[in-house]
């Protein structure tokens, strides 16, 4: 999965910019959304040089490559953490092909923590009406302990949640 900000997020993370926090180093910005984030620690396992929860600021976009930084910020499962390339940096050619929405769901239970849900799907509440996704990917709380009910907001840490 690619974190690549897309238009819509750009345009969103420029209104909203208390919400969203950006870390550039010229070549590459990335944009994190805390609300968004479900504490998996993809980030931190994998460039603990760029991601480390104990510094200020927590992201060090000089401390690796911007190849390697996009790298990581793809595995990001809920996309709280996003990049966008610099216009002047250019790792391949762009793609001819347009990728297609994915016609099924696709459900990844993550061990002590959220159902992670992509492809094509509807969210809907207890009366039945659609909630707003505005994202390729949700994390639906299974502790019962998140204020954002249905989604994860990694309270699924702090109450020590284990299948």
């Amino acid at each position: 999965m690619a974190n690549k900000v897309t238009k819509a997020e750009l345009s969103e993370f420029k209104k909203n910019k208390d919400t969203v926090r950006s870390f550039s180093n010229g070549e590459v910005t990335v944009y994190w959304k805390s609300e968004l984030c479900i504490h998996s620690a993809n980030c931190l396992i994998g460039l603990p040089g760029v991601f480390n929860s104990k510094k200020k600021p927590w992201i060090n976009v000089h401390a690796a490559s911007s190849k390697e930084i996009m790298k990581v910020v793809d595995t990001c499962p809920s996309r709280a953490l996003t990049y966008l390339k610099s216009t002047k940096f250019v790792t391949s050619k762009p793609r001819a092909t347009v990728k297609m929405k994915s016609k099924f769901a696709r459900v990844h239970i993550l061990k002590n923590g959220p159902v992670l849900i992509t492809g094509n799907f509807i969210v809907r509440d207890a009366q039945k009406k659609k909630i707003q996704i505005d994202n390729e990917v949700v994390a639906l709380c299974r502790c019962g302990g998140s204020k954002k009910k249905p989604f994860c907001d990694g309270s699924h840490q702090t109450i020590g949640f284990t299948d």
